[in-house]
Order: structure tokens, then C-alpha cells, then sequence
């Protein structure tokens, strides 16, 4: 495998893996029924004998370079509109010709991100009728093969690649058109955005699943881009240290005699051995998770071409025990800023589905112990990036109530963020996307008044849930909501304001901040008023400064992590004690009992 020492940013002469010296070859992302990017030229790069001409035509595309002394070429033909006729690419060098057949000119999308993305159509649920009816042929679909790097790679493999979650083997590195057989593996969310922009726009669409399960933000943004985050400084020389520590021999060892360990218990039980180990543990420069390695491997592999747009869908592994939600709100921006940058585009369309829920459900019950959680604040990064940003999408995805982290709603994702490109891609203004959102609030004696940019609804038609309101003691409990009355009509009827919600419990008296869905498995049921809009949740938020606390590096001193874990434990505890004693407050208040001292 041959690497460049830097994300390909500009018409640059590249090497290519795996490729016979002096033959002409074609970088794979070119192939049989692939998809063309419309109206952005078209990049073509490759190999051939040093100093060879090197012709390509396409459709009414006819060009020539020359490669240069080690038999690199690339060239950009000029654009092309749509074209859903199946046309052929003709690449001729020194004799050599390649042909490839069927190639439509259209948009082409990057589903990216972890595996919430990366989970197959054919494992959600309604996917067995979205398989049963995917014949598309002008929806083309590639799988990016799931590597890592600690430098940029130039090109991607072709392979049957292994799958460890579905236990089977995956076609990836080549393009197909879509039908059942071929997109029952794909990416579930992917498929059904591209599927909803096609019949929509009539487009030909092009969808490259570009996603890892497992990684984390940093390790789909490019290593030259995080070292300019002071923030994170001390994550990278975590990794360098961990890094430069690896010895394959001694990595070997250390399994052998662990291996040795566990063979002697399983021999006094009376069981077989595991095999031998004969391969050390992975290299961390070649982890998935060594910051930038994976779009080193995956996302750099094709980003001479050109390319419309992506979608995103991250978050767990960033929302764990390690979880540093202030970092991750300046990586995701960099990353997007990043993304664009290696393909060209300053203004690239990029929609983000925010952190999809997991774990045990929020209930009125375990509230307040659902709520130490640093999944929402990651989700209020991502947020905030769709704030800063332009031409950016944030669309909810946290209102399923399923204990599963991969929660198998998928189709729903799909759909909403397909709304946003086709009403700002497509000319659809009609499809509005926009969730809802918090404007401003206002503390009024013993409740808080909450103003939105919009009329906010519950999809469900019981009362608002989801909401909490705290104290100073930062205690939040399970508050009621309801929309605050601006008058009467001439027939003395309650008039309500569906742009503000009244927000207040009985426990706390003297509220100072709301918390509305945050929790990684959050109650929530509020939505946009629009008929047509609500199955667009308003986005988890809330209205005070109180921080996640950042988990320190490996690098830190031994106190600074003891007394990370022990904050976080003790907010655990405390939000424990505080959920097991509200009843009792509750049931005192409800029935006039005064208590000689607040719960604090």
C-alpha cells in the first residue's frame, strides 16, 4: 500500500496502492455504474508508464495528460449536467485500454460516521420492504472499505471484507445499481435518504457508505486539522505515547503468556485451549481510533473526486466514560470545515443526525439518575455546529425510548434528513426541516417562561414530558409545561401562545434552569407544530452553564483521573438519592404536608 504524507487537497499527482509499476491503472473509486458528480468537474487520476500520454473520454469529454516521472497522472474534465443514460468512460495509455460501462452524471453523497450509520437496511425495522422494493437503477451504492492509517491513503481496495457484527462477508470498494440483493448490506440510514431525494428529484444518486463502527470524531478528522485544537493537545499525546510505546515483539509475548495463563485454568476445568496466539495486538497507529486514522484510510482514499454532499451520524464513542463534550463541539466544526476543505467545497451540504439514543429509558422514576449523562451534552455539540456553520443540517434523532444503542428506527432518520437536502438542494421549500428551537428564557418567580423561534406541539397528545427544572443546588426534577396564556377571546375562552411554554414543579420554588430531553435515552415529546412537521423533535437543551466535567488524558496525574471519577460518581450517587427521595416529597406536597426542610 503506497500513502501520501497529507490529506490530497489540490490537483496533485498521487500514487496509487496495489498497482502494477508502468501499467495504466484507474484509481477504484472509477468503475461499472458509478455516479458522476454533476456540474462540478470531473477528476480522474491513476497510473501509467513515466512520461506515457494518458487519454480519457467521457460522454463529450475528451481529454489528454501526460504522467509524470514516477507514472502518476490526474485530470479534470470540464462538468456535465445530469445525464440518466448509461454512458461508458474510455481510458487509453500506451496501448492499454479500460473501459467502464454504465455511468450515470448526478449527485453523489457520503454517509458518514459510526455504526448507527453503518447499520444495514436489511437489520432495521421496516427494512424487509424497503429490501423487498429496492429496484432503483439510478441509484448507485459503493461501501468504503473499513481501514485505517496513520498516513493518507491514495486510493481503496477491493475486497470481500469481513464483517465481525453480521458475521459475513461484505462486497466493498465497487459500485453497484441498486436492487434488493445489493442494498440489503447497505447502510440503512444512507439508503433511504439517497432513495427519498431520487424519487423525489429524479436525480441519479450516488451513495458511498464511508462509515466504522466504534470511532470516535477525532478519528474522522485529519491529524494536521486537530493539532491546530489547543484542547486536543493532550489526546494526541496520548496516542503518540502509546504509539512510539508498541513493540510487535513484545506485544506477542505478553499474549503468549496470557494465553498460557487462561490455558492452564481451562485444563483444571477440564476445557480445550483457545488456539495459540501468533499475532500481536493491533498497532495503535493503525487503530480506528488514532486521531485521524480513520479518514486517513477511508475518507482520503477518494478525495481527489468530487462529490455533492454528506451525512453524519456519530456520537457514541465520544459519549462514554472518557467523554470530553467541550472537545467535541470544536472537533465536529473543525471536522465538517475539514471535510470540505479535502473535497473543494467551502459551501458543501452537511447534515447531521445528532446522537441516536441507548441504554435504559428515562422514566419519571429514574430521572434524576438518567440525567448525569455526557450523551446529551454531546449532542449539544453537534448542535452548536449547525449554528455556527452554514449550510448545515442538525436533525434530532434521540426520541425512541429503545434500550438498544443501536436503535433500529432508521428509516425515520433517513426521511427527516432527506427533507432538509431536497428542500435546499432541490428547490422543495414546500418540505420544511427546520427543528424548532429555544430562543430564550426567562425566570419569573417561582416558574420559568420559555420562548421558541416557532409554535412547538406534542406528537403524542399527552401532556409536555421531558422537561426539568433546578435550583441553585443544581437539582433537577421532573417538571410540568404548559403553553402560557396571553388572554381570553370574546367568549371568554383561554387563549394560549403556542410560542411560549410556562415551565414549574412544586419541589423547587425558586427555579433557576430548564433541561429539556437530556438524557441519553431521553422522556421528550415535543415537536414542530407544522401537521407535516411533527416527526421533527425540537432539539434537546438547556438553559444553564453547569458543564459536563471533561475527562482527563492518560498524560494527567493519577489525582487529576481519581478525581474525575470520583466527581462523576458522586454526581451519580447524589442524583440516586435525590430520585429515590422525590416520591415522598411528591406524595407530601400533594397532600398539603409542609416539610421543615427543602430537600436540597
Amino acid at each position: 500500500m503506497k500513502y501520501l504524507l497529507a490529506p490530497l487537497l489540490s490537483l496533485t499527482l498521487l500514487p496509487l496502492p496495489c498497482l502494477s509499476e508502468n501499467d495504466l491503472a484507474v484509481a477504484h473509486f472509477f468503475g461499472d455504474h458509478m455516479v458522476i458528480q454533476r456540474d462540478k468537474p470531473i477528476r480522474i487520476w491513476g497510473t501509467s508508464q513515466p512520461g506515457e500520454n494518458v487519454r480519457v473520454t467521457f460522454s463529450i469529454r475528451d481529454l489528454t495528460v501526460k504522467a509524470d516521472a514516477e507514472g502518476n497522472w490526474l485530470m479534470e474534465l470540464e462538468a456535465l449536467p445530469i445525464s440518466t443514460q448509461g454512458k461508458a468512460m474510455i481510458i487509453q495509455s500506451s496501448g492499454t485500454t479500460i473501459t467502464y460501462d454504465n455511468i450515470l452524471v448526478g449527485d453523489v453523497w457520503i454517509c458518514g460516521g459510526q455504526s448507527n450509520m453503518e447499520d444495514e437496511i436489511s437489520y432495521v425495522y421496516h427494512g424487509d420492504m424497503e429490501v423487498s422494493s429496492a429496484n432503483h437503477p439510478m441509484i448507485r451504492l459503493m461501501t468504503v472499505p473499513q481501514q485505517a492509517s496513520p498516513v493518507a491513503f491514495t486510493d481503496m481496495d477491493r475486497l470481500n471484507e469481513f464483517n465481525s457484527w453480521t458475521r459475513r462477508h461484505e462486497q466493498k470498494g465497487s459500485w453497484s445499481q441498486c436492487t434488493p440483493k445489493a442494498v440489503e448490506r447497505f447502510s440503512a440510514i444512507g439508503y433511504i435518504f439517497g432513495k427519498r431525494i431520487h424519487l423525489v428529484s429524479g436525480v441519479p444518486i450516488g451513495l458511498i457508505d464511508n462509515s466504522w463502527g466504534g470511532t470516535t470524531i477525532e478519528a474522522w478528522t485529519s491529524r494536521s486539522t486537530l493539532e491546530k485544537i489547543p484542547a486536543a493537545r493532550g489526546l494526541l499525546e496520548e496516542w503518540d505515547t502509546k504509539i512510539a510505546a508498541y513493540d510487535a515483539a513484545a506485544s506477542l509475548q505478553a499474549r503468549i503468556q496470557r494465553w498460557e495463563k487462561d490455558s492452564e485454568r481451562r485444563k483444571a476445568r477440564g476445557e480445550k485451549p483457545n488456539p495459540k496466539p501468533t499475532e500481536p495486538d493491533q498497532d495503535p497507529a493503525s487503530d480506528r481510533n488514532n486521531p485521524g486514522a480513520s479518514f486517513n484510510g477511508m475518507l482520503a482514499s477518494f478525495s481527489e473526486a468530487n462529490i455533492k454532499g454528506a451525512i453524519f451520524n456519530q456520537g457514541y464513542n465520544n459519549a462514554l466514560g472518557n467523554a470530553r463534550p467541550r472537545l467535541y463541539a470544536s472537533v465536529i466544526q473543525a471536522m465538517i470545515e475539514n471535510w470540505r476543505e479535502t473535497f473543494r467545497d467551502d459551501a458543501m451540504p452537511f447534515g447531521i443526525i445528532g446522537l441516536t439514543p441507548g441504554g435504559q429509558p428515562q422514566t419519571r422514576d429514574n430521572y434524576e439518575i438518567r440525567m448525569v449523562d455526557a450523551a446529551p451534552f454531546i449532542r449539544e455539540g453537534q448542535f452548536k455546529a449547525a449554528q455556527t456553520l452554514n449550510h448545515i443540517c442538525f436533525m434530532p434523532a434521540y426520541d425512541q425510548q429503545v434500550p438498544f444503542y443501536h436503535p433500529h428506527k432508521k428509516v425515520l432518520h433517513g426521511e427527516r434528513v432527506a427533507r432538509w437536502a431536497l428542500a435546499t438542494q432541490h428547490g422543495q421549500t414546500q418540505l420544511k426541516w427546520k427543528p424548532t428551537t429555544l430562543e430564550r428564557s426567562e425566570i419569573n418567580a417561582d416558574h420559568v417562561i420559555l420562548s421558541f423561534n416557532g409554535m412547538v406541539r406534542v406528537h403524542d397528545g399527552r401532556p409536555f414530558e421531558g422537561f426539568a427544572v433546578a435550583g441553585k443546588d443544581r437539582h433537577f426534577v421532573p417538571a410540568r409545561a404548559e403553553f402560557v396564556v396571553k388572554g381570553k377571546d370574546d367568549r371568554g375562552r383561554e387563549q394560549k401562545d403556542e410560542r411560549k411554554l410556562k415551565v414549574w414543579s412544586p419541589l423547587v420554588p425558586e427555579p433557576v434552569a430548564v433541561r429539556y430531553a437530556w438524557a441519553r435515552n431521553p422522556l421528550g415529546n415535543a415537536v414542530n407544530s407544522g401537521h407535516h412537521e411533527r416527526i421533527i423533535p425540537i432539539p434537546s437543551f438547556r438553559t444553564d452553564n453547569w458543564d459536563w466535567p471533561e475527562a482527563p488524558f492518560e498524560s494527567d496525574r493519577d489525582e487529576t483521573r481519581n478525581a474525575h471519577r470520583e466527581t462523576i460518581n458522586t454526581m451519580r450517587r447524589q442524583a440516586r438519592e435525590w430520585s429515590e427521595a422525590r416520591p415522598m416529597q411528591e406524595a407530601r406536597i400533594l397532600l398539603g404536608i409542609e416539610e421543615e426542610e427543602t430537600v436540597k
